[in-house]
């Protein structure tokens, strides 16, 4: 039986148009169902990305899915880049699934009431295929992940390359499996604890003291439960000069219901995969992003990013409770999120 696997490195927002919408617009119209808005309805479903080796018109055809209903491919030329890690998760028993908004509408004709043309199109919160699954299996044993949070900077990796080479990818950067561990750091005057960060058991490097204070708090309270705290890291760099970053909310920013849920149950099991090996369960849990929510829009504006931030699809605003990826910069203080829409 296939397992679902939510591919990483989601951001919130759909960048990646789906190809052959006009072909499936029946399917598309059941997904979104029959109340559709005046002026048009937008709605978010998880779908699911299968490839069809066998497809006679195009061998590295990806399918996109929601439940029953085909809603298209992913374009011809983008396929062949998500092709191989594709492949490799569904072969492993999993079907790998990424968010997407579907828009739709329907143009009526005056003259002819209850008859229209039905309009859609769908579009991926789809990663780079580098960036789709970590390059290593989630930690053994009794383990929790960490919310994703802002990024933290760890500090000390040049004196670990050799346990970081195995995770450096050509592309530059890549997702990995990391957990954390307090530990002492003895000084000639004092002693302090900060939190040591290893991926597959070797150490990778540590947090300062002032950083280390914002997460062990979640730390020793993973440890009197018994569990191994986990969290997501990107790896960057080359053989001579690599850096590791991790992403994970501060102790403060912990939701209360993760922190029950810690108590009362053992972390639940889905599927993780790399490329070349087959998945394993890892953790679960993800709560939202921990940057501070954008405020509503007023009228007669449109939303703006600060530097550094990729460019949102035309005329798209951020919905209530959004939080951008946290490994995008900061908003610079003070930074005007709605401007008028004629600048």
């Amino acid at each position: 039986m296939s397992i679902a696997f939510d591919l990483w490195g989601q951001r919130g927002w759909a960048r990646v148009d789906v190809a052959g919408e006009s072909h499936h617009a029946k399917a598309i119209r059941a997904v979104v169902g029959p109340d559709l808005k005046s002026g048009g309805s937008e709605i978010k479903v998880d779908v699911q990305l299968l490839p069809e080796p066998n497809n006679r018109f195009d061998r590295n055809a990806i399918a996109v899915w929601c439940g029953n209903h085909q809603l298209g491919y992913l374009p011809k030329e983008v396929a062949p880049q998500y092709v191989s890690v594709l492949s490799g998760l569904v072969a492993n028993g999993w079907t790998p699934q990424v968010q997407a908004r579907i828009w739709a509408s329907v143009f009526s004709y005056d003259d002819e009431p209850g008859r229209g043309e039905f309009h859609a199109s769908v579009t991926l919160d789809l990663a780079e295929p580098h960036m789709l699954v970590p390059t290593n299996m989630p930690p053994n044993g009794e383990h929790r992940t960490l919310p994703l949070g802002n990024a933290i900077q760890v500090t000390g990796e040049d004196r670990h390359l050799d346990a970081l080479a195995p995770h450096l990818r050509p592309e530059g950067e890549t997702w990995a499996y990391a957990t954390l561990h307090e530990v002492v750091e003895e000084t000639a005057r004092t002693s302090k604890a900060i939190v040591e960060i290893r991926i597959n058991d070797e150490r990778v490097g540590q947090l300062t003291p002032k950083m280390s204070s914002e997460v062990l708090p979640a730390i020793r309270h993973l440890a009197e439960a018994g569990v191994t705290t986990a969290a997501r890291v990107i790896v960057k760099g080359n053989r001579i000069k690599a850096e590791v970053v991790l992403y994970v909310a501060r102790a403060h920013e912990l939701p209360d219901e993760w922190l029950r849920e810690t108590a009362r149950a053992r972390q639940p099991a889905v599927a993780v995969a790399t490329a070349s090996s087959a998945p394993s369960p890892a953790a679960a849990y993800e709560p939202p992003r921990q940057h501070a929510p954008i405020p509503p829009p007023p009228t007669s504006i449109r939303f703006t990013v600060p530097p550094g931030w990729p460019t949102p699809p035309q005329g798209w605003a951020p919905p209530s409770g959004w939080r951008p990826d946290p490994s995008w910069p900061l908003a610079p203080e003070g930074w005007q999120w709605w401007v008028p829409a004629w600048d």
